[in-house]
C-alpha cells in the first residue's frame, strides 16, 4: 500500500534554493511536455537534455516520470469526457424521441397558464435539440483536436487577456506570476537500488540532502541540506529507510509556503479478521449507515445505524461525517474479528445522464456519496487489518424486506445489510416458502431469477414463463394450479 506523508518546511530553511530550482525545473518541464506532445521520443530527448540543460540523468528521469504522468492523465480524462458525452447524447436522443411521440399523441390544445400543452412540448424539444447539438459539437472536438495541457492553470493563462480585471498592471507582471505558478513543484523519483531509497534527495538525520542540478551548482554548491520534522507516521519512513525501499520526494509550494511530500510503500498490516467467525454487512443510505452482524451460521446477532447527515453539506463536511462513521464500523469489526461486507456500486455512469432524470432521482444521486465512502472504508480497513468483501447489491433490499425484516423485526435498511453479510458468507438467498408460492418451479434457475420474478409478482405484473424450461405458469400473487 502506497502512503504519502506531508510536512511543512520551516521558513528559515534554504527556500531560495527551492524557488530557483522550481523555476528552472518548471521551464524544463514545459519544454519536455511540448517535445513529447510533438511526438519526440523520450530516449532521444534524454541525452540532449542532460548535455544542453545541465541536469543529471536521474534528474531527467524524475522530470520525465512527472511529464509522462501528466500526459497519461490528460489522455484518460479526454477519453472519460468523450465516453460521458456519448452517454449524454444517447440519453438526449431517447428523451427527444419520447417527447416527439408525446407531441403526436397530444389532443386539442388546452390552456396551461400562458402556453398550450403542445407549445410546451415543442419548447422542450427545441431546447433538448439545442443541447444535443452542443454535445455533438463537443464529441467532434474531442475526437479531432490534439491533446493539450496548460501548465500553470487555464484561469491564470486567460488572465493576460484582461490584466486590469485580474489585478495586473502590466503584461510583464502577469508573466512573472505565470512563471512562478509553473515552477511550484520539484519531484525526485526514488528507487530501491539507490542509497537511502533515492539518489537525488536523501533523508539523513532528519535533514534532506538534495543533489543540486549542475546548472545551479555554481550558486548553491553540489548539495543543499534542508531540515525537516514529521509530526505523524514517522515509523513508516524509518521502516522504509531500514528496508531499503524506494522513496519519492515532492516539494510543493502552497499559499503558506513550501511543503514536502514523502511517498513510499507500506507493508500491508496483518489481517486480524476471519470469515468463519461471521461478517458485518454495511448498507449506506442517504441519511444513515445501517449495519448488521452475523455469527458463523449467518444468523443476526447485532445490528444498528450510524447517522450520516450529509445533505446540503460541503465536501469537507461530508468527508468528516463519513470518516467518523467508517471509523466506528472498522473499529467494531476489528474488535469482533469479522470482515466487513459492502456493496459494489458505481454511479458514475448514471450521473452522466443526470439531466434527463426526474428531480427526486437527481437529488438522490447528488446526496449519495458512495465513492467517498468506499475509498474511506478501504483505506481505514487496510490500516487496521480488517478484510473488506465487496459483493453485488442485486436484490439485497428486496430480499431483506420480504425475508428478514419481519422475521427479526428490523428496518429494511438493516435487513439489506444482513443480506450483504450473509452473501459475504455464501449463504442461501432462496425465497421463503410463503413467498415462493406465486412463482413457477424451476430447479436450475439462479436464485436471483426467482427474486426477479417475485418483484414482478408483487408489482402486479404478469410473470411470463417459458414453457420449455418451466413446470407450470403463474400470474400475480396466486399460486400455480
Amino acid at each position: 500500500m502506497q502512503v504519502t506523508i506531508q510536512t511543512k518546511i520551516a521558513p528559515e530553511a534554504n527556500l531560495e534554493f527551492l524557488e530557483d530550482t522550481g523555476a528552472y525545473i518548471g521551464r524544463l518541464r514545459a519544454r519536455l511536455l511540448k517535445a513529447l506532445l510533438a511526438g519526440e521520443k523520450i530516449n532521444d530527448l534524454k541525452k540532449r537534455y542532460v548535455e544542453e540543460y545541465k541536469i543529471t540523468a536521474r534528474q531527467f528521469n524524475s522530470l520525465a516520470s512527472e511529464v509522462t504522468g501528466l500526459i497519461k492523465s490528460a489522455k484518460e480524462l479526454r477519453q472519460r469526457n468523450l465516453t460521458e458525452a456519448k452517454a449524454r447524447r444517447t440519453a438526449l436522443k431517447k428523451t427527444i424521441k419520447k417527447l416527439r411521440e408525446k407531441l403526436k399523441k397530444a389532443g386539442p390544445a388546452q390552456r396551461e397558464r400562458k402556453k398550450t400543452a403542445k407549445e410546451n412540448l415543442r419548447y422542450q424539444i427545441h431546447q433538448k435539440s439545442r443541447k444535443l447539438a452542443r454535445i455533438e459539437a463537443k464529441i467532434a472536438r474531442l475526437e479531432k483536436q490534439k491533446l493539450s495541457i496548460c501548465l500553470g492553470g487555464k484561469k491564470l493563462f486567460r488572465a493576460q487577456f484582461n490584466l486590469e480585471a485580474n489585478g495586473y498592471k502590466t503584461h510583464e507582471e502577469w508573466k512573472q506570476a505565470w512563471r512562478k505558478a509553473r515552477g511550484n513543484r520539484i519531484y525526485y523519483i526514488g528507487s530501491k537500488d539507490e542509497k537511502f531509497g533515492n539518489q537525488n534527495c536523501q533523508l539523513i538525520a532528519w535533514r534532506l540532502q538534495i543533489r543540486v542540478a549542475p546548472a545551479l551548482q555554481e550558486k548553491f554548491g553540489n548539495y543543499v541540506d534542508i531540515p525537516v520534522q514529521f509530526n505523524y507516521r514517522v515509523q513508516i519512513i524509518m521502516e522504509a529507510l531500514a528496508n531499503g525501499q524506494a522513496i519519492n520526494y515532492r516539494f510543493v509550494r502552497k499559499a503558506k509556503g513550501w511543503y514536502i511530500h514523502v511517498t513510499t510503500e507500506k507493508a500491508a498490516m496483518e489481517r486480524v479478521t476471519r470469515r468463519d467467525c461471521g461478517a458485518i454487512g454495511v448498507d449506506l443510505n442517504k441519511a444513515h449507515l445501517a449495519w448488521a452482524e452475523t455469527n458463523r451460521h449467518g444468523n443476526l446477532i447485532h445490528s444498528g445505524t450510524i447517522a450520516t447527515p450529509i445533505q446540503d453539506r460541503r465536501a469537507d463536511q461530508v468527508t468528516a461525517t463519513l470518516s467518523e462513521a467508517v471509523k466506528q464500523i472498522v473499529e467494531y469489526a476489528r474488535k469482533q474479528e469479522k470482515p466487513i461486507v459492502i456493496e459494489d456500486l458505481d454511479f458514475s455512469g448514471k450521473k452522466t445522464t443526470f439531466d434527463e432524470k426526474h428531480t427526486g432521482y437527481r437529488r438522490m444521486l447528488s446526496y449519495f456519496a458512495y465513492a467517498k465512502f468506499r475509498d474511506l472504508i478501504h483505506s481505514r480497513a487496510a490500516r487496521s487489518g480488517v478484510e473488506i468483501i465487496v459483493k453485488t447489491p442485486a436484490f439485497s433490499s428486496i430480499i431483506g424486506k420480504f425475508k428478514y425484516a419481519m422475521m427479526y423485526g428490523i428496518s429494511v435498511h438493516i435487513a439489506a445489510s444482513l443480506v450483504l453479510a450473509r452473501r459475504g458468507q455464501r449463504f442461501s438467498e432462496r425465497p421463503p416458502a410463503k413467498n415462493a408460492l406465486c412463482l413457477a418451479e424451476h430447479r436450475h434457475r439462479h436464485v436471483w431469477g426467482l427474486w426477479r420474478l417475485f418483484v414482478k409478482a408483487v408489482s402486479n405484473r404478469e410473470i411470463r414463463v417459458d414453457p420449455r424450461s418451466w413446470r407450470g405458469t403463474s400470474s400475480g400473487l396466486s399460486p400455480p394450479g
